[in-house]
């Protein structure tokens, strides 16, 4: 079976590069058995991805607040040292040096927050680590997962971790903490976590991905690079330097040449080919979108934005769309929309294909987690959009 390549600029021509190392990924999608479980998890991530985003700011008397979905909460009386936003958890350290995380609207202490402390949030889960103990915070309850942690890498549901007591590489993944390789003779030489894939190079050059609990030998030797996101991994060989796709548990070659840059999404990918096109990975196909390269492009969870002949575009839904006819001179992007001040000063926010105005006034910050904007307008007055609302 041969990996199908669509071309975008002349849409009649169809291109065949590469064949599927295992079962052709599109026979398993006709499989009914599988096919029913697909569309489950599907409905299921739509439906949770529209409920995640919180946003915190310290509002003009130096109280810390939080809102979600909708709800605006103080959670501390005094400006905190630092905090990170989550897809459904804030974690902070307050005025004190307090770990504290909100979740689900509870605030759970954690830990002081000593020297040798460091923490990281994503969309489902919170790692955090004192000293050389390493905890991950997951729907309300927190675990220490490895008492001797060096190094550890944080996904969007799983964090990975190299435990210097056992020499083993760990990962805790759907509420459970299992060691992938163990004894091994040193650290991994290079990891990347993506949104529920970690793919990595281990002491011995082999290259290796995890992948819903499943650990698949993608190589023997060491790619020359690699990136991680959500149910795709891209990479180019060290042998032969051609271009591959890891992408549901199967594996498959694009190209028998090396990109010249490639950046990977929520089970998606833009690249642009040797030979200057440009092209887009996304349900199961690869086609071209430009015959040349981009002025810039980006990729973020399900959005993948880029500019060409001055317009500001993204692809979504299959299809690329103008965003606005002028480029902003910057945007910031979450895994379903891009935030951004036009030329004229006007802050907007391109969300799941539509394209919402959020001030017309003078916004000196702004900021974007999933489906909400928050921004400073006049003196430290602080304001949030959400799901079209202004707050």
């Amino acid at each position: 079976m041969r990996f199908e390549i669509l071309d975008m600029v002349n849409k009649n021509k169809k291109l065949e590069i590469g064949n599927w190392n295992q079962r052709n990924w599109f026979q398993f999608i006709f499989n009914l058995r599988y096919s029913i479980s697909i569309i489950a998890l599907l409905i299921l991530t739509t439906s949770f991805s529209y409920s995640q985003g919180v946003a915190a700011y310290t509002d003009y008397r130096g109280a810390f607040q939080i809102f979600d979905r909708g709800i605006y909460q103080q959670l501390e009386y005094n400006p905190v040292k630092s905090f990170q936003a989550g897809g459904n958890a804030l974690a902070y350290v307050d005025n004190t040096g307090e770990f504290q995380i909100y979740y689900n609207g509870r605030k759970y202490h954690q830990l002081y927050a000593s020297d040798q402390f460091s923490y990281y949030a994503s969309n489902h889960l919170i790692a955090y680590k004192v000293g050389t103990v390493l905890y991950v915070f997951e729907k309300g309850r927190a675990e220490k997962v490895s008492y001797f942690c060096s190094q550890f890498y944080v996904g969007d549901s799983l964090v990975a971790y190299y435990d210097d007591s056992n020499y083993n590489l760990g990962v805790f993944y759907n509420g459970s903490n299992t060691p992938i390789e163990s004894s091994l003779l040193a650290s991994p030489q290079t990891v990347r976590a993506g949104s529920n894939t970690l793919a990595y190079v281990n002491q011995s050059g082999y290259f290796k991905v995890f992948y819903h609990g499943e650990i698949t030998d993608v190589d023997v030797s060491t790619p020359v690079s690699f990136e991680a996101g959500r149910d795709v991994v891209a990479y180019v060989d060290g042998y032969q330097k051609y271009f591959h796709l890891f992408y549901k548990g199967q594996t498959a070659q694009v190209d028998v040449n090396a990109p010249e840059s490639y950046k990977v999404g929520f089970g998606n990918m833009a690249y642009v080919d040797y030979d200057g096109n440009f092209r887009i990975f996304s349900n199961g196909a690869t086609r071209r979108l430009l015959s040349q390269k981009p002025d810039f492009y980006d990729v973020k969870g399900n959005m993948i934005v880029y500019g060409y002949n001055s317009e500001f575009r993204a692809f979504t839904d299959g299809e690329s769309k103008l965003i606005d006819d002028i480029m902003p001179k910057e945007y910031k992007l979450s895994t379903d929309g891009v935030a951004y001040i036009d030329v004229d000063g006007v802050l907007k926010f391109y969300n799941h294909g539509k394209l919402y105005v959020v001030s017309h006034e003078t916004v000196s910050k702004y900021y974007v987690n999933n489906e909400v904007v928050w921004y400073m307008v006049g003196t430290n007055t602080w304001k949030v959009f959400y799901n079209g609302v202004n707050y």
